[in-house]
Protein backbone atom coordinates (compact mmCIF):
# COMPACT_ATOMS: atom_id res chain seq x y z
CA UNK A 1 0.00 0.00 0.00
CA UNK A 2 1.43 3.31 -1.07
CA UNK A 3 1.21 6.11 1.50
CA UNK A 4 0.70 9.72 0.53
CA UNK A 5 3.73 11.94 0.53
CA UNK A 6 2.44 14.16 3.33
CA UNK A 7 2.28 11.14 5.63
CA UNK A 8 5.93 10.28 4.94
CA UNK A 9 7.13 13.75 5.76
CA UNK A 10 8.67 14.12 9.22
CA UNK A 11 7.16 16.86 11.34
CA UNK A 12 9.27 18.74 13.87
CA UNK A 13 7.11 20.61 16.33
CA UNK A 14 8.92 23.29 18.29
CA UNK A 15 6.56 25.24 20.55
CA UNK A 16 7.35 28.81 21.38
CA UNK A 17 9.04 29.42 24.68
CA UNK A 18 6.75 30.59 27.40
CA UNK A 19 7.21 31.42 31.06
CA UNK A 20 5.10 29.52 33.57
CA UNK A 21 6.26 31.60 36.53
CA UNK A 22 2.69 32.44 37.56
CA UNK A 23 1.64 28.78 37.67
CA UNK A 24 4.82 27.74 39.48
CA UNK A 25 4.43 30.54 42.01
CA UNK A 26 0.81 29.60 42.68
CA UNK A 27 1.76 25.95 43.08
CA UNK A 28 4.56 26.74 45.50
CA UNK A 29 2.27 28.99 47.53
CA UNK A 30 -0.38 26.28 47.83
CA UNK A 31 2.23 23.73 48.86
CA UNK A 32 3.65 26.11 51.47
CA UNK A 33 0.22 26.65 53.04
CA UNK A 34 -0.48 22.92 53.12
CA UNK A 35 2.91 22.19 54.66
CA UNK A 36 2.30 24.80 57.37
CA UNK A 37 -1.12 23.37 58.27
CA UNK A 38 0.14 19.79 58.33
CA UNK A 39 3.15 20.78 60.41
CA UNK A 40 0.99 22.65 62.88
CA UNK A 41 -1.37 19.69 63.28
CA UNK A 42 1.35 17.68 65.07
CA UNK A 43 3.40 19.73 67.50
CA UNK A 44 5.94 18.41 69.96
CA UNK A 45 4.59 20.41 72.93
CA UNK A 46 0.86 19.74 72.55
CA UNK A 47 0.84 17.38 75.60
CA UNK A 48 2.85 19.75 77.81
CA UNK A 49 1.03 23.02 77.12
CA UNK A 50 -2.63 23.39 78.21
CA UNK A 51 -4.73 24.99 75.50
CA UNK A 52 -7.09 26.91 77.80
CA UNK A 53 -4.30 28.16 80.03
CA UNK A 54 -2.17 29.18 77.04
CA UNK A 55 -5.04 31.14 75.50
CA UNK A 56 -5.81 32.90 78.79
CA UNK A 57 -2.14 33.77 79.21
CA UNK A 58 -1.94 35.04 75.64
CA UNK A 59 -4.99 37.29 76.05
CA UNK A 60 -3.58 38.77 79.26
CA UNK A 61 -0.15 39.11 77.65
CA UNK A 62 -1.58 41.01 74.69
CA UNK A 63 -3.63 43.25 76.98
CA UNK A 64 -0.54 44.23 78.96
CA UNK A 65 1.42 44.79 75.76
CA UNK A 66 -1.24 47.06 74.28
CA UNK A 67 -1.70 49.02 77.50
CA UNK A 68 2.02 49.59 78.00
CA UNK A 69 3.55 52.94 77.07
CA UNK A 70 7.14 52.47 78.23
CA UNK A 71 10.02 50.70 76.55
CA UNK A 72 11.18 49.05 79.80
CA UNK A 73 8.12 46.83 80.16
CA UNK A 74 8.17 45.90 76.47
CA UNK A 75 11.81 44.87 76.79
CA UNK A 76 10.83 42.60 79.70
CA UNK A 77 8.21 40.97 77.48
CA UNK A 78 10.77 40.60 74.72
CA UNK A 79 13.14 38.87 77.14
CA UNK A 80 10.55 36.20 77.96
CA UNK A 81 9.82 35.61 74.28
CA UNK A 82 13.54 35.18 73.56
CA UNK A 83 13.79 32.62 76.36
CA UNK A 84 10.81 30.69 74.98
CA UNK A 85 12.25 30.75 71.46
CA UNK A 86 15.38 29.05 72.79
CA UNK A 87 13.32 25.89 73.37
CA UNK A 88 12.27 25.67 69.71
CA UNK A 89 14.27 24.41 66.79
CA UNK A 90 16.16 26.84 64.60
CA UNK A 91 13.72 26.38 61.74
CA UNK A 92 10.69 27.09 63.93
CA UNK A 93 12.35 30.15 65.48
CA UNK A 94 13.24 31.45 62.02
CA UNK A 95 9.63 31.10 60.86
CA UNK A 96 8.32 32.99 63.88
CA UNK A 97 10.90 35.77 63.67
CA UNK A 98 10.44 36.21 59.92
CA UNK A 99 6.69 36.72 60.27
CA UNK A 100 7.11 39.03 63.26
CA UNK A 101 9.84 41.06 61.53
CA UNK A 102 7.73 41.56 58.41
CA UNK A 103 4.76 42.67 60.50
CA UNK A 104 6.97 45.06 62.50
CA UNK A 105 8.53 46.61 59.39
CA UNK A 106 5.10 47.05 57.78
CA UNK A 107 3.81 48.73 60.95
CA UNK A 108 6.90 50.96 61.02
CA UNK A 109 6.22 52.13 57.47
CA UNK A 110 2.66 53.01 58.46
CA UNK A 111 3.65 55.12 61.49
CA UNK A 112 6.65 56.90 59.95
CA UNK A 113 4.57 59.76 58.47
CA UNK A 114 2.98 60.39 61.88
CA UNK A 115 6.43 60.42 63.48
CA UNK A 116 7.80 62.93 60.98
CA UNK A 117 4.79 65.17 61.55
CA UNK A 118 5.76 65.51 65.20
CA UNK A 119 3.41 63.11 66.99
CA UNK A 120 6.10 61.98 69.41
CA UNK A 121 8.50 59.11 69.91
CA UNK A 122 5.70 56.99 71.42
CA UNK A 123 4.49 56.30 67.90
CA UNK A 124 7.59 54.13 67.41
CA UNK A 125 6.34 51.79 70.15
CA UNK A 126 3.62 50.56 67.82
CA UNK A 127 6.03 48.57 65.56
CA UNK A 128 7.69 47.15 68.68
CA UNK A 129 4.30 46.05 70.05
CA UNK A 130 3.40 44.58 66.68
CA UNK A 131 6.60 42.53 66.70
CA UNK A 132 5.88 41.26 70.22
CA UNK A 133 2.26 40.32 69.52
CA UNK A 134 3.02 38.50 66.27
CA UNK A 135 5.88 36.66 67.97
CA UNK A 136 3.55 35.58 70.80
CA UNK A 137 0.97 34.33 68.31
CA UNK A 138 3.66 32.43 66.42
CA UNK A 139 4.86 30.78 69.64
CA UNK A 140 1.31 29.71 70.47
CA UNK A 141 0.88 28.33 66.95
CA UNK A 142 4.05 26.27 67.29
CA UNK A 143 2.99 24.89 70.68
CA UNK A 144 -0.62 23.86 70.03
CA UNK A 145 -2.40 22.27 67.04
CA UNK A 146 -5.49 23.84 65.54
CA UNK A 147 -7.92 21.27 66.96
CA UNK A 148 -6.87 22.05 70.54
CA UNK A 149 -7.11 25.79 69.92
CA UNK A 150 -10.62 25.54 68.52
CA UNK A 151 -11.60 23.15 71.31
CA UNK A 152 -10.35 25.59 73.93
CA UNK A 153 -12.65 28.28 72.53
CA UNK A 154 -15.58 26.48 74.17
CA UNK A 155 -14.15 27.55 77.54
CA UNK A 156 -14.60 31.20 76.57
CA UNK A 157 -18.26 30.62 75.61
CA UNK A 158 -17.61 31.29 71.93
CA UNK A 159 -20.79 30.58 69.91
CA UNK A 160 -20.82 27.02 68.69
CA UNK A 161 -21.49 27.91 65.02
CA UNK A 162 -18.23 29.89 65.04
CA UNK A 163 -16.28 26.87 66.35
CA UNK A 164 -17.97 24.65 63.79
CA UNK A 165 -17.01 27.01 60.97
CA UNK A 166 -13.39 27.11 62.13
CA UNK A 167 -13.15 23.32 62.38
CA UNK A 168 -14.71 22.62 58.99
CA UNK A 169 -12.78 25.43 57.29
CA UNK A 170 -9.42 24.18 58.53
CA UNK A 171 -10.30 20.63 57.52
CA UNK A 172 -11.46 21.48 54.03
CA UNK A 173 -8.66 23.96 53.38
CA UNK A 174 -6.35 20.95 53.38
CA UNK A 175 -8.60 18.91 51.08
CA UNK A 176 -9.15 21.74 48.61
CA UNK A 177 -5.47 22.67 48.81
CA UNK A 178 -4.46 19.15 47.82
CA UNK A 179 -6.91 19.30 44.93
CA UNK A 180 -5.54 22.70 43.86
CA UNK A 181 -2.03 21.26 43.99
CA UNK A 182 -3.01 18.40 41.67
CA UNK A 183 -4.81 20.75 39.27
CA UNK A 184 -1.91 23.20 39.09
CA UNK A 185 0.55 20.35 38.55
CA UNK A 186 -1.58 18.96 35.72
CA UNK A 187 -1.91 22.45 34.22
CA UNK A 188 1.84 22.96 34.35
CA UNK A 189 2.55 19.61 32.69
CA UNK A 190 -0.01 20.18 29.95
CA UNK A 191 0.99 23.75 29.13
CA UNK A 192 2.49 23.46 25.65
CA UNK A 193 3.38 26.45 23.55
CA UNK A 194 2.73 30.09 24.24
CA UNK A 195 -0.30 31.07 26.28
CA UNK A 196 -0.86 34.78 26.48
CA UNK A 197 -3.94 34.53 28.68
CA UNK A 198 -2.84 32.53 31.69
CA UNK A 199 -5.59 33.95 33.87
CA UNK A 200 -8.08 31.91 31.82
CA UNK A 201 -6.33 28.69 32.91
CA UNK A 202 -6.18 29.79 36.54
CA UNK A 203 -9.84 30.77 36.31
CA UNK A 204 -10.63 27.23 35.23
CA UNK A 205 -8.78 25.87 38.24
CA UNK A 206 -10.72 28.16 40.57
CA UNK A 207 -13.99 27.15 38.91
CA UNK A 208 -13.26 23.47 39.45
CA UNK A 209 -12.40 24.14 43.10
CA UNK A 210 -15.61 26.10 43.58
CA UNK A 211 -17.78 23.34 42.14
CA UNK A 212 -15.93 20.71 44.12
CA UNK A 213 -16.27 22.68 47.36
CA UNK A 214 -20.01 23.03 46.80
CA UNK A 215 -20.30 19.29 46.25
CA UNK A 216 -18.23 18.53 49.35
CA UNK A 217 -20.36 20.87 51.48
CA UNK A 218 -23.51 18.98 50.45
CA UNK A 219 -21.84 15.65 51.24
CA UNK A 220 -20.74 16.97 54.64
CA UNK A 221 -24.25 18.18 55.48
CA UNK A 222 -25.83 14.87 54.57
CA UNK A 223 -23.21 12.91 56.51
CA UNK A 224 -23.70 15.02 59.65
CA UNK A 225 -27.48 14.71 59.43
CA UNK A 226 -27.15 10.91 59.19
CA UNK A 227 -24.88 10.89 62.26
CA UNK A 228 -27.28 12.97 64.32
CA UNK A 229 -25.02 16.00 64.76
CA UNK A 230 -26.99 18.85 66.33
CA UNK A 231 -24.29 21.52 66.10
CA UNK A 232 -23.35 21.40 69.78
CA UNK A 233 -19.80 21.06 71.08
CA UNK A 234 -19.58 19.51 74.51
CA UNK A 235 -16.60 20.25 76.78
CA UNK A 236 -14.02 17.54 77.24
CA UNK A 237 -14.43 15.20 80.20
CA UNK A 238 -10.68 14.82 80.68
CA UNK A 239 -8.42 16.56 83.14
CA UNK A 240 -9.40 20.21 83.29
CA UNK A 241 -6.47 21.46 85.36
CA UNK A 242 -2.91 21.17 84.18
CA UNK A 243 0.18 21.70 86.29
CA UNK A 244 1.51 24.07 83.64
CA UNK A 245 -1.43 26.36 84.40
CA UNK A 246 0.18 27.17 87.75
CA UNK A 247 3.43 28.15 86.03
CA UNK A 248 1.62 30.33 83.48
CA UNK A 249 -0.39 32.00 86.25
CA UNK A 250 2.77 32.77 88.24
CA UNK A 251 4.49 34.23 85.17
CA UNK A 252 1.45 36.36 84.36
CA UNK A 253 1.20 37.66 87.93
CA UNK A 254 4.90 38.51 87.81
CA UNK A 255 4.39 40.56 84.67
CA UNK A 256 1.36 42.22 86.21
CA UNK A 257 3.62 43.32 89.06
CA UNK A 258 6.19 44.61 86.57
CA UNK A 259 3.46 46.47 84.70
CA UNK A 260 2.24 48.18 87.85
CA UNK A 261 5.78 49.01 88.91
CA UNK A 262 6.97 50.41 85.58
CA UNK A 263 3.79 51.93 84.17
CA UNK A 264 1.66 53.17 87.07
CA UNK A 265 4.49 54.96 88.83
CA UNK A 266 5.18 56.93 85.71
Amino acid sequence: MNLPEWVKQEEVYRPNRDRDYFISRSLLRVMAVLAAIRRQAHTALEKDVPAVGALCFLLGWLLLCVASHTTAFLVCQLALEVVVLCFFTGRASRRILQSASLAGVFSLLLVLPAFWWGNGVLMLLIPFKTFLTVTALGILQECLPWNQLTGALRFFHIPQPVIFLLDTTLHYVILLGEMAEDLLTALKLRSVGHNGKKYHAIGGVLGVLFLRSQEMSEILYEAMVCRGFTGEYYPSLGKRFHRADVFLLMVFLGYCYLFLSLEVRL
